[in-house]
Protein backbone atom coordinates (compact mmCIF):
# COMPACT_ATOMS: atom_id res chain seq x y z
CA UNK A 1 0.00 0.00 0.00
CA UNK A 2 1.70 3.20 -1.35
CA UNK A 3 1.52 6.89 -0.50
CA UNK A 4 2.84 10.77 -0.78
CA UNK A 5 5.98 9.31 1.28
CA UNK A 6 6.46 6.49 -1.25
CA UNK A 7 5.75 8.62 -4.59
CA UNK A 8 8.50 11.44 -3.15
CA UNK A 9 11.04 8.47 -2.47
CA UNK A 10 10.02 7.24 -6.53
CA UNK A 11 10.38 10.55 -8.18
CA UNK A 12 12.87 12.09 -6.13
CA UNK A 13 15.18 12.27 -8.87
CA UNK A 14 13.43 13.23 -11.71
CA UNK A 15 13.08 17.09 -12.22
CA UNK A 16 9.44 18.71 -12.90
CA UNK A 17 10.45 18.99 -16.92
CA UNK A 18 11.24 15.20 -16.79
CA UNK A 19 8.05 14.48 -15.18
CA UNK A 20 5.36 17.11 -15.02
CA UNK A 21 3.80 18.57 -12.12
CA UNK A 22 0.77 16.29 -10.86
CA UNK A 23 -2.20 16.05 -8.54
CA UNK A 24 0.53 14.47 -5.97
CA UNK A 25 2.89 17.33 -5.80
CA UNK A 26 -0.12 19.76 -5.13
CA UNK A 27 -0.50 17.50 -1.85
CA UNK A 28 3.56 17.70 -1.23
CA UNK A 29 3.30 21.69 -1.27
CA UNK A 30 -0.06 22.01 0.69
CA UNK A 31 1.71 19.57 3.70
CA UNK A 32 5.09 21.63 3.22
CA UNK A 33 2.71 24.77 4.22
CA UNK A 34 1.37 23.75 7.98
CA UNK A 35 5.17 24.71 9.28
CA UNK A 36 6.39 27.86 10.19
CA UNK A 37 8.44 29.79 7.88
CA UNK A 38 8.53 32.73 10.04
CA UNK A 39 12.02 35.08 9.50
CA UNK A 40 13.03 31.90 6.79
CA UNK A 41 10.60 32.84 3.64
CA UNK A 42 10.44 36.25 2.34
CA UNK A 43 6.78 38.03 3.10
CA UNK A 44 8.05 39.71 -0.06
CA UNK A 45 8.92 38.80 -3.66
CA UNK A 46 12.36 37.67 -2.85
CA UNK A 47 12.81 33.87 -3.64
CA UNK A 48 15.01 31.44 -2.23
CA UNK A 49 15.33 28.12 -2.81
CA UNK A 50 13.10 25.41 -1.70
CA UNK A 51 15.91 23.61 -0.33
CA UNK A 52 17.51 26.74 1.61
CA UNK A 53 14.07 27.04 3.38
CA UNK A 54 14.22 23.31 4.49
CA UNK A 55 17.91 23.90 5.44
CA UNK A 56 17.44 26.98 7.46
CA UNK A 57 13.96 25.46 9.11
CA UNK A 58 15.64 21.84 9.99
CA UNK A 59 18.54 24.37 11.57
CA UNK A 60 15.92 25.69 14.36
CA UNK A 61 13.56 23.36 14.99
CA UNK A 62 13.96 19.58 16.15
CA UNK A 63 11.29 16.78 15.47
CA UNK A 64 10.79 17.14 19.40
CA UNK A 65 9.74 21.21 18.94
CA UNK A 66 7.27 19.73 15.92
CA UNK A 67 5.75 17.12 17.66
CA UNK A 68 3.86 19.27 20.41
CA UNK A 69 2.19 21.13 17.70
CA UNK A 70 0.36 17.37 16.80
CA UNK A 71 -0.52 15.24 13.91
CA UNK A 72 -0.60 18.20 10.84
CA UNK A 73 2.94 19.87 11.95
CA UNK A 74 4.68 16.30 12.35
CA UNK A 75 3.70 15.44 8.74
CA UNK A 76 5.16 18.58 7.20
CA UNK A 77 8.68 18.16 9.06
CA UNK A 78 8.42 14.20 7.64
CA UNK A 79 7.65 15.88 4.13
CA UNK A 80 10.35 18.20 4.03
CA UNK A 81 12.87 15.92 5.79
CA UNK A 82 11.88 13.60 2.66
CA UNK A 83 12.55 16.01 -0.16
CA UNK A 84 15.50 17.95 1.19
CA UNK A 85 18.18 17.79 -1.55
CA UNK A 86 16.34 15.69 -3.89
CA UNK A 87 16.59 16.82 -7.39
CA UNK A 88 12.78 17.14 -8.09
CA UNK A 89 12.47 19.50 -5.32
CA UNK A 90 16.05 21.53 -3.74
CA UNK A 91 15.31 23.98 -7.04
CA UNK A 92 11.83 25.19 -6.53
CA UNK A 93 11.91 29.17 -5.94
CA UNK A 94 9.79 29.87 -2.47
CA UNK A 95 8.29 33.73 -1.46
CA UNK A 96 5.37 35.66 -0.22
CA UNK A 97 4.85 33.89 2.76
CA UNK A 98 2.32 35.31 5.26
CA UNK A 99 1.24 33.67 7.95
CA UNK A 100 -2.08 35.57 10.52
CA UNK A 101 -2.76 34.20 13.75
CA UNK A 102 -5.06 35.32 16.17
CA UNK A 103 -8.36 35.71 18.01
CA UNK A 104 -10.37 36.16 14.75
CA UNK A 105 -8.44 34.42 12.11
CA UNK A 106 -6.05 31.87 11.01
CA UNK A 107 -4.43 32.33 7.97
CA UNK A 108 -1.45 31.26 5.82
CA UNK A 109 0.03 31.14 2.11
CA UNK A 110 3.43 30.52 0.41
CA UNK A 111 3.98 30.76 -3.34
CA UNK A 112 5.95 28.19 -5.00
CA UNK A 113 7.82 29.08 -8.43
CA UNK A 114 7.72 25.44 -9.42
CA UNK A 115 9.47 26.12 -12.99
CA UNK A 116 9.93 29.43 -15.24
CA UNK A 117 6.04 29.16 -16.41
CA UNK A 118 4.75 27.36 -13.68
CA UNK A 119 3.20 29.01 -10.15
CA UNK A 120 1.51 26.99 -7.04
CA UNK A 121 0.28 28.84 -4.55
CA UNK A 122 -0.77 27.08 -1.79
CA UNK A 123 -3.42 28.31 1.32
CA UNK A 124 -3.09 26.41 4.78
CA UNK A 125 -5.80 24.24 6.35
CA UNK A 126 -6.92 24.86 9.41
CA UNK A 127 -4.01 24.43 12.51
CA UNK A 128 -4.17 24.33 16.35
CA UNK A 129 -5.72 27.90 16.71
CA UNK A 130 -9.14 27.62 18.03
CA UNK A 131 -10.12 30.46 15.25
CA UNK A 132 -9.41 28.63 12.20
CA UNK A 133 -11.83 26.09 13.82
CA UNK A 134 -14.37 29.17 13.98
CA UNK A 135 -14.03 30.17 10.51
CA UNK A 136 -14.77 26.70 9.41
CA UNK A 137 -18.16 27.16 11.74
CA UNK A 138 -18.63 30.55 10.33
CA UNK A 139 -18.69 29.35 6.77
CA UNK A 140 -21.92 28.05 6.97
CA UNK A 141 -23.34 31.39 7.58
CA UNK A 142 -20.77 34.48 6.28
CA UNK A 143 -20.53 35.36 2.92
CA UNK A 144 -16.72 35.64 3.24
CA UNK A 145 -14.42 34.89 6.61
CA UNK A 146 -11.47 36.84 7.44
CA UNK A 147 -9.53 34.51 6.23
CA UNK A 148 -11.40 33.85 2.75
CA UNK A 149 -10.70 37.56 2.30
CA UNK A 150 -7.34 37.19 3.02
CA UNK A 151 -6.71 34.51 0.38
CA UNK A 152 -8.57 36.44 -2.32
CA UNK A 153 -6.81 39.81 -1.42
CA UNK A 154 -3.16 37.48 -1.30
CA UNK A 155 -3.84 36.46 -4.88
CA UNK A 156 -4.76 40.08 -6.09
CA UNK A 157 -1.74 41.49 -4.11
CA UNK A 158 1.20 38.56 -5.43
CA UNK A 159 -0.26 37.30 -8.55
CA UNK A 160 1.69 40.02 -11.49
CA UNK A 161 1.89 40.86 -14.92
CA UNK A 162 4.31 38.37 -16.12
CA UNK A 163 3.16 35.48 -13.49
CA UNK A 164 1.94 32.50 -15.81
CA UNK A 165 0.33 29.03 -15.54
CA UNK A 166 -1.49 29.45 -11.74
CA UNK A 167 -2.41 26.65 -9.57
CA UNK A 168 -4.05 27.48 -6.59
CA UNK A 169 -4.64 24.76 -3.92
CA UNK A 170 -5.19 23.59 0.09
CA UNK A 171 -5.80 21.07 2.17
CA UNK A 172 -8.56 20.94 4.51
CA UNK A 173 -9.93 25.01 5.43
CA UNK A 174 -6.99 25.69 2.68
CA UNK A 175 -8.45 23.94 -0.25
CA UNK A 176 -11.92 25.95 0.43
CA UNK A 177 -9.72 28.92 0.82
CA UNK A 178 -8.16 28.53 -2.82
CA UNK A 179 -11.74 27.82 -4.12
CA UNK A 180 -12.87 30.90 -2.76
CA UNK A 181 -10.01 33.34 -3.77
CA UNK A 182 -10.05 31.95 -7.54
CA UNK A 183 -14.31 32.91 -7.26
CA UNK A 184 -13.78 36.35 -6.37
CA UNK A 185 -10.26 37.56 -7.10
CA UNK A 186 -9.74 40.41 -10.05
CA UNK A 187 -10.65 39.01 -13.37
CA UNK A 188 -6.96 39.95 -14.49
CA UNK A 189 -5.91 36.99 -11.82
CA UNK A 190 -8.93 34.60 -12.51
CA UNK A 191 -7.66 34.22 -16.57
CA UNK A 192 -4.22 33.02 -15.27
CA UNK A 193 -5.38 30.36 -12.93
CA UNK A 194 -5.08 26.66 -14.55
CA UNK A 195 -6.13 24.61 -11.62
CA UNK A 196 -7.77 24.84 -7.91
CA UNK A 197 -6.84 21.84 -5.95
CA UNK A 198 -9.31 21.32 -2.80
CA UNK A 199 -7.85 18.26 -0.63
CA UNK A 200 -10.83 17.48 1.52
CA UNK A 201 -11.78 21.45 1.85
CA UNK A 202 -15.01 22.43 2.59
CA UNK A 203 -17.80 23.29 0.16
CA UNK A 204 -19.80 26.29 -0.29
CA UNK A 205 -22.55 28.12 0.81
CA UNK A 206 -25.89 27.90 -1.21
CA UNK A 207 -25.61 31.56 -2.78
CA UNK A 208 -22.03 31.26 -3.81
CA UNK A 209 -22.23 27.48 -5.50
CA UNK A 210 -25.05 28.61 -7.42
CA UNK A 211 -23.18 31.90 -8.46
CA UNK A 212 -21.35 32.96 -11.87
CA UNK A 213 -18.49 33.13 -9.69
CA UNK A 214 -18.62 29.51 -9.22
CA UNK A 215 -19.22 28.88 -12.68
CA UNK A 216 -16.17 30.64 -14.69
CA UNK A 217 -13.48 28.71 -12.36
CA UNK A 218 -16.11 25.51 -11.80
CA UNK A 219 -14.27 23.40 -14.91
CA UNK A 220 -10.81 24.01 -13.37
CA UNK A 221 -11.61 22.83 -9.92
CA UNK A 222 -10.41 19.75 -8.42
CA UNK A 223 -11.89 18.55 -5.22
CA UNK A 224 -10.25 15.32 -4.22
CA UNK A 225 -12.39 13.84 -0.74
CA UNK A 226 -11.12 10.68 0.57
CA UNK A 227 -13.70 7.72 0.38
CA UNK A 228 -14.22 8.14 4.45
CA UNK A 229 -14.94 11.94 4.59
CA UNK A 230 -15.92 14.35 7.49
CA UNK A 231 -14.98 17.50 6.13
CA UNK A 232 -14.49 17.73 2.59
CA UNK A 233 -18.49 17.00 2.10
CA UNK A 234 -19.42 19.65 4.66
CA UNK A 235 -21.59 22.75 2.84
CA UNK A 236 -22.64 21.89 -0.49
CA UNK A 237 -20.62 19.97 -3.39
CA UNK A 238 -21.74 19.88 -6.86
CA UNK A 239 -18.38 17.57 -7.83
CA UNK A 240 -15.81 16.13 -6.19
CA UNK A 241 -13.03 13.21 -6.85
CA UNK A 242 -13.47 10.21 -4.43
CA UNK A 243 -9.86 8.87 -3.05
CA UNK A 244 -8.98 5.92 -1.46
CA UNK A 245 -8.17 6.32 2.28
CA UNK A 246 -6.41 3.53 4.69
CA UNK A 247 -8.50 4.75 7.54
CA UNK A 248 -12.28 4.84 7.94
CA UNK A 249 -12.29 7.42 10.82
CA UNK A 250 -11.27 11.00 10.52
CA UNK A 251 -7.98 10.28 9.77
CA UNK A 252 -9.12 9.57 6.62
CA UNK A 253 -8.70 13.42 6.23
CA UNK A 254 -4.75 12.92 6.80
CA UNK A 255 -3.41 13.12 3.33
CA UNK A 256 -0.63 10.22 4.51
CA UNK A 257 -3.34 8.18 4.48
CA UNK A 258 -4.88 9.05 0.90
CA UNK A 259 -3.02 5.55 -1.20
CA UNK A 260 -1.54 6.10 -4.08
CA UNK A 261 -0.32 4.28 -7.21
CA UNK A 262 2.17 6.31 -9.98
CA UNK A 263 1.51 9.58 -9.71
CA UNK A 264 -1.65 9.14 -9.02
CA UNK A 265 -3.98 8.93 -5.92
CA UNK A 266 -6.42 5.74 -6.28
CA UNK A 267 -9.78 6.62 -6.78
CA UNK A 268 -13.02 4.77 -4.62
CA UNK A 269 -16.77 5.48 -3.97
CA UNK A 270 -17.48 7.48 -1.07
CA UNK A 271 -18.85 5.07 2.08
CA UNK A 272 -22.29 4.90 3.32
CA UNK A 273 -21.41 7.01 6.44
CA UNK A 274 -20.09 9.94 4.53
CA UNK A 275 -23.11 10.00 2.62
CA UNK A 276 -25.01 10.00 5.41
CA UNK A 277 -23.32 13.02 7.09
CA UNK A 278 -23.43 14.65 3.88
CA UNK A 279 -27.47 14.20 3.82
CA UNK A 280 -27.48 15.37 7.35
CA UNK A 281 -25.30 18.71 6.65
CA UNK A 282 -27.40 19.76 3.55
CA UNK A 283 -30.77 19.05 6.03
CA UNK A 284 -29.21 20.90 8.71
CA UNK A 285 -28.34 23.78 6.55
CA UNK A 286 -31.66 23.63 5.32
CA UNK A 287 -33.85 23.28 8.57
CA UNK A 288 -31.52 26.30 9.76
CA UNK A 289 -31.48 29.91 8.21
CA UNK A 290 -28.69 32.03 7.82
CA UNK A 291 -29.52 33.82 11.39
CA UNK A 292 -30.02 30.72 13.23
CA UNK A 293 -26.84 29.33 12.27
CA UNK A 294 -25.08 32.53 13.39
CA UNK A 295 -26.61 32.46 16.95
CA UNK A 296 -25.87 28.82 17.40
CA UNK A 297 -22.08 29.09 16.72
CA UNK A 298 -21.49 32.43 18.34
CA UNK A 299 -22.60 31.09 21.50
CA UNK A 300 -20.24 27.75 20.57
CA UNK A 301 -17.73 29.73 20.01
CA UNK A 302 -18.20 32.25 23.42
CA UNK A 303 -18.66 29.66 25.25
CA UNK A 304 -15.19 28.20 24.89
CA UNK A 305 -13.42 31.44 25.10
CA UNK A 306 -14.85 32.38 27.97
CA UNK A 307 -13.94 28.51 29.36
CA UNK A 308 -9.74 29.69 28.30
CA UNK A 309 -10.34 27.76 25.37
CA UNK A 310 -8.09 29.15 22.58
CA UNK A 311 -5.98 26.44 21.18
CA UNK A 312 -6.91 22.86 20.47
CA UNK A 313 -4.49 21.70 22.81
CA UNK A 314 -6.62 23.70 25.34
CA UNK A 315 -9.07 21.04 25.10
CA UNK A 316 -7.09 18.45 26.85
CA UNK A 317 -6.92 20.58 30.21
CA UNK A 318 -9.32 19.01 32.35
CA UNK A 319 -10.34 22.67 33.83
CA UNK A 320 -10.92 23.95 31.11
CA UNK A 321 -13.50 21.08 30.63
CA UNK A 322 -15.21 21.52 33.65
CA UNK A 323 -15.54 25.26 32.60
CA UNK A 324 -17.19 24.44 29.70
CA UNK A 325 -19.59 22.14 31.13
CA UNK A 326 -20.57 25.07 33.40
CA UNK A 327 -21.06 27.37 30.64
CA UNK A 328 -23.36 24.90 29.07
CA UNK A 329 -25.91 25.94 31.42
CA UNK A 330 -26.69 29.08 30.31
CA UNK A 331 -27.31 28.47 26.55
CA UNK A 332 -30.40 26.95 24.69
CA UNK A 333 -30.13 22.96 24.42
CA UNK A 334 -29.81 23.00 20.66
CA UNK A 335 -26.40 24.87 21.59
CA UNK A 336 -25.34 22.45 23.70
CA UNK A 337 -25.83 20.10 21.53
CA UNK A 338 -23.93 21.66 19.28
CA UNK A 339 -21.17 22.57 21.79
CA UNK A 340 -20.38 18.53 22.96
CA UNK A 341 -20.45 16.94 19.54
CA UNK A 342 -17.64 19.79 18.46
CA UNK A 343 -15.74 18.48 21.83
CA UNK A 344 -16.43 15.12 21.29
CA UNK A 345 -14.93 15.44 17.49
CA UNK A 346 -11.63 17.09 18.53
CA UNK A 347 -10.53 15.52 21.38
CA UNK A 348 -11.38 12.36 19.50
CA UNK A 349 -9.37 14.02 17.02
CA UNK A 350 -6.53 14.76 19.14
CA UNK A 351 -6.33 11.55 21.47
CA UNK A 352 -5.60 9.80 18.04
CA UNK A 353 -3.17 12.08 16.83
CA UNK A 354 -1.48 11.50 20.19
CA UNK A 355 -1.07 7.68 19.54
CA UNK A 356 0.40 7.56 15.98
Amino acid sequence: MSNIMDYIKKYKDKTFDEEEFNELDNLVFCQILYLDFLNIISSKRKPITLNSAIKSFLNKNSYKDISKYGIIKIGGYKVIKQIEDTKRYKDVLVYNYIYKGDNNKQFGALTFKVKKNLIYVAFEGTDHLLSGWKENFQMSYEHLVPAQECAINYLNKYIKLFDTNIIVGGHSKGGNLALISSMYCNRFVRCKIKKIYSNDGQGLRKEQIESKNYLKIKDRYIHFVPNYSYIGILLRNDKYEVIKSSRKDILSHDIFNWQVQGTKLIRANLSTISKNLEKSVILWLNNHDKDEREKMITNVFDALEKSGIYTTNDLLDIKNSIKIIKNLNSIDEETKKLILNFLHFNLNYIIKNSKL
